[in-house]
C-alpha cells in the first residue's frame, strides 16, 4: 500500500481510474470494513487501483466541535489496519480550516475526479464531505453522469439492532465493556506505548510492572484491571494491565502499567502492544500492601482464566 500525504504529489497513478471510498475510519470497525472490502472487490473487477481517502487530524478537532477528542486508532495504527485489507493507495488529507471551507462540488471535482480519477465510489451512509457537510451519496449520485463514475451507498452495519459506530465503541470502552467493543471492532481493543521508568513499587510486592507512555490523544478504557496479551518483538505473552491513579499509594496522575507473566527481560524504551481481552475489576483503594497483594494474586488467576478462554474460542 502506498501512502499519499500530499494531493499535489499525484501524477499518473490513477490514469486508468480508481475505485474509491472515503471517511474518517477511526478504529476500522466492522462497518468500515464493509467499505474497504467492497472498494477492493470493485477495483479487482475493473482492474483499477483501490483508494481510501481519509483525514488527519479528525475534522471534529480542527473545527472545535470535540477539542478533547480521543482516537480509537492513531494515524500510524490506522494505516497499519487499512493495509491489512489489500488497499493499493491510502490518501491522507491534512484537514485544515481551508479544506473545511471547500465546497462539496469543488472537493468532488478537484480531488475525487481531477486528482484520483474515480470510476467507482463507495460511500457510507453517515459520511459527508465539503463545507456544511453537503457532500453525500445524493450529491455523488446527482453528478455521476457528468463525471462518468458509478456510486454505491453502504447502509449501516447492525449489531444487536444497533448501528455500528466509533461513538458506540467509545461508549463501551469508557465503561470497560471489552467484549461489546470487540463485537463491533471485529477484534480486541489494542493499546501501544513506550516502556518508561516508574516508581518500581510492583517489584517490591512480587508483581513487577512495565509502565507505559500512551499517546495523550489515545482513548483509554475505564479505570481498572484488564486481562491482556502483550506483544514484544513479535512474541506474545500473557499479562494483566492496570489503568488508574494507584489510589492505594495516593497517586495523582493516570498510570498505565502491565504485569507480564513469566517475563523478566529489560524492555525499557521499547514500544510494546497490549491486546485487551477482558476487564477483571474496577480500580479500588486497598487498606494496605497485604490486602493489595492478595487481590493481585486473585487478579492474575482471573486474568489467566480469561486469556485461556480467549485462546479456546
Amino acid at each position: 500500500m502506498k501512502i499519499i500525504r500530499s494531493i499535489d504529489s499525484i501524477s499518473s497513478e490513477f490514469a486508468k481510474g480508481s475505485s474509491l471510498t472515503l471517511g474518517n475510519f477511526d478504529g476500522i470497525h466492522l462497518g468500515h470494513q464493509t467499505l474497504l472490502y467492497r472498494t477492493v472487490e470493485i477495483a479487482r473487477d475493473l482492474s483499477i487501483p483501490s483508494v481510501v481517502v481519509t483525514y488527519h487530524p479528525n475534522p471534529a478537532v480542527v473545527l472545535g466541535k470535540k477539542p478533547n477528542f480521543k482516537y480509537l486508532s492513531l494515524e500510524e495504527e490506522k494505516e497499519e489496519l487499512i493495509r491489512q485489507f489489500a488497499i493499493d493507495y491510502l490518501v491522507v488529507l491534512e484537514f485544515t480550516e481551508t479544506l473545511s471551507k471547500m465546497s462539496a462540488e469543488d472537493f468532488l471535482d478537484n480531488i475525487i475526479i481531477q486528482k484520483l480519477n474515480a470510476k467507482y465510489i463507495v460511500i457510507g451512509y453517515n459520511h459527508f464531505f465539503g463545507s456544511n457537510r453537503r457532500g453525500d451519496y445524493s450529491l455523488l449520485d446527482a453528478n455521476k453522469v457528468k463525471y462518468g463514475y458509478q456510486v454505491e451507498l453502504k447502509e449501516a452495519v447492525l449489531q444487536n439492532n444497533s448501528k455500528i459506530s466509533s461513538s458506540l465503541i467509545r461508549g463501551y470502552l469508557e465503561k470497560g465493556e471489552m467484549h461489546e467493543a470487540k463485537s463491533l471492532l471485529g477484534r480486541n481493543y489494542h493499546l501501544r506505548g513506550k516502556v518508561v521508568h516508574g516508581l518500581k513499587r510492583g517489584r517490591t510486592i512480587g508483581f513487577p510492572t512495565a509502565n507505559l507512555e500512551i499517546h495523550p490523544n489515545r482513548l483509554l478504557p475505564s479505570f481498572g484491571v484488564y486481562a491482556c496479551f502483550v506483544y514484544i518483538e513479535g512474541k506474545c505473552y500473557s499479562g494483566m494491565m492496570n489503568i488508574g491513579f494507584n489510589p492505594t499509594f495516593g497517586g495523582e496522575k493516570i498510570n498505565v502499567e502491565v504485569n507480564i507473566f513469566d517475563f523478566e527481560s529489560d524492555i525499557y524504551s521499547q514500544i510494546i502492544e497490549l491486546e485487551l481481552v477482558g476487564k477483571v475489576r474496577d480500580e479500588k483503594k486497598f487498606n494496605g500492601i497485604d490486602e493489595l497483594k492478595k487481590q493481585l494474586a486473585e487478579d492474575k488467576k482471573e486474568s489467566l482464566a480469561i486469556l485461556d478462554f480467549n485462546h479456546v474460542i
